[in-house]
């Protein structure tokens, strides 16, 4: 049996650390724990000191043990998730292992983390994934075929009939339709990109402008840059800003909406010479639902930041230079 490894030696070191600490020898028996460590597991160090690393972590199989130990090289360092337990405790956790030497001998040191609430975020994440396609299957079939219905009925009563009040339910049906299609983006552009392309921020604005009601707004670029990102749902992103700003940009009828890339390549950025957005709304803005505007869903915004989380963005509202508004999107990937 190796030589013992005292609490006093360590205890500055990893007593503050706010970790697990557990570290065991070639035997497999632990040498030393910390307060974190057995607290996790709601025991005591003594109780854990000289237990089998085995018996705490099921995955490291005793009769595989050794084979386990001589596959490590000195310094080398290894990351894993498992699921540790004593007694009637069970933990997952998440372990930071690397192979040291004290006096000659090898030991493994192990970092040990509770991921007891990212385990729970993370089927909550999966439960409302379900939920997001189980709606989004309801938006694009039990809602737009009825509308379509209703429409193909209205063309045909247009044919014998012509009354200004079916130009209030077309307008309605198109409303509704909107909406549908809002709430579908919703539901769908959360999805991580995990292929990204290599676009041009010129050339994916340009094309959000052409496919937008803009009425008399103008269009300017400050630059261009090549970013990784997926095209269909970065446009998605700019359509989604680009009627923001024609709705609630101004009320005098006109705007220039612009788009660059910020300094230092932190990002890009979309802003406009409107009227802006009033401080005491802006926290609100991406929330699904919220719109200042009479015709506005109220899902606009919430879309653009969720399709920017879709790709590990940070978008913030701010001021322009002019006092409109002003959308800088960060954690950007430029190409190099």
């Amino acid at each position: 049996m190796t030589g013992e490894i005292g609490p006093a030696f360590f205890e500055e070191m990893v007593e503050t650390v706010g970790v697990g600490v557990g570290i065991y020898d070639s035997d497999g028996r632990y040498r030393y724990v910390n307060e974190a460590y057995a607290t996790m597991l709601e025991t005591d160090r003594v109780s854990l000191v000289g237990a089998s690393v085995w018996d705490v972590n099921p995955g490291l199989e005793r009769d595989r043990f050794a084979d386990y130990w001589d596959s490590f090289d000195d310094g080398e360092t290894r990351t894993a998730e498992a699921e540790h337990e004593f007694g009637a405790t069970r933990v997952p956790v998440a372990t930071i292992t690397t192979r040291r030497r004290i006096d000659g001998e090898p030991y493994n040191f192990g970092t040990i983390r509770d991921i007891t609430e990212r385990r729970a975020r993370e089927r909550e994440l999966e439960r409302q994934n379900e939920r997001l396609d189980s709606f989004a299957g309801i938006v694009s079939h039990d809602l737009r075929n009825p509308l379509s219905v209703a429409k193909a009925y209205l063309g045909n009563v247009r044919e014998d009939v012509d009354h200004d009040e079916l130009d209030m339910v077309e307008s309605a049906l198109d409303r509704m339709d909107i909406l549908i299609g809002d709430l579908l983006n919703l539901a769908r552009k959360g999805v991580t990109v995990e292929d990204p392309d290599t676009v041009s921020l010129r050339g994916v604005a340009t094309a959000a402008w052409r496919s937008v009601d803009t009425a008399e707004a103008t269009f300017e670029m400050a630059d261009d840059r090549l970013l990784l990102a997926s095209d269909s749902r970065l446009q998605q992103l700019f359509e989604n800003l680009f009627r923001n700003a024609v709705e609630h940009g101004s009320t005098d009828g006109g705007l220039t909406v612009t788009v660059g890339s910020l300094a230092g390549g932190a990002g890009f950025y979309v802003t406009d010479d409107g009227d802006g957005v009033p401080p005491e709304v802006r926290d609100r803005v991406f929330t699904a639902g919220e719109t200042t505007h009479e015709d506005g869903t109220g899902f606009g915004l919430a879309i653009v930041e969720s399709i920017a989380e879709a790709h590990d963005w940070r978008v913030e509202l701010t001021d322009s230079a002019t006092g409109g508004a002003r959308f800088e999107f960060t954690g950007v990937e430029f190409a190099a």
